[in-house]
């Protein structure tokens, strides 16, 4: 219960902003896909959990899925990265290495991590 009162009050900021569309569909992309925070988190981290991964989905969608689909743009698969290959991208964009992935040049590294973020626990609960 206190899972969805989190996700009224992100939904509400979403509104407040005026992009209904995307923030519902958003918070069914999370529903959908991500396995539900640990009942061990406090409400701020809850709540800063599903905000980063808010922004990872939104960012996956716009600058991955054409070529890593989960959102019906490409393939329909999930990505399964290992740890060793988030740590070695991340180790490329930090080096500024834009040849594996041009759309690395168009994100932060907190974009990025938010992405990451996503995906890891996109996988937790497989």
């Amino acid at each position: 219960m206190k899972v969805m009162r989190k996700f009224y009050a992100i939904l509400f900021l979403f509104v407040a902003t005026g992009c209904v569309s995307e923030a519902v569909q958003t918070k069914r992309d999370i529903e959908r896909l991500l396995p539900p925070v640990p009942p061990s988190f406090k409400h701020s981290d809850s709540v800063r959990l599903i905000k980063n991964w808010s922004i990872g989905i939104r960012l996956y969608k716009k600058s991955c899925s054409s070529c890593h689909g989960i959102f019906g743009k490409s393939k329909d698969t999930i990505p399964n990265f290992s740890k060793v290959q988030f740590d070695n991208y991340k180790t490329n964009f930090l080096a500024g290495d834009t040849a594996n992935h041009a759309v690395m040049a168009k994100m932060t590294e907190e974009e990025l991590q938010n992405v990451f973020l996503f995906l890891i626990d996109l996988k937790r609960d497989q």
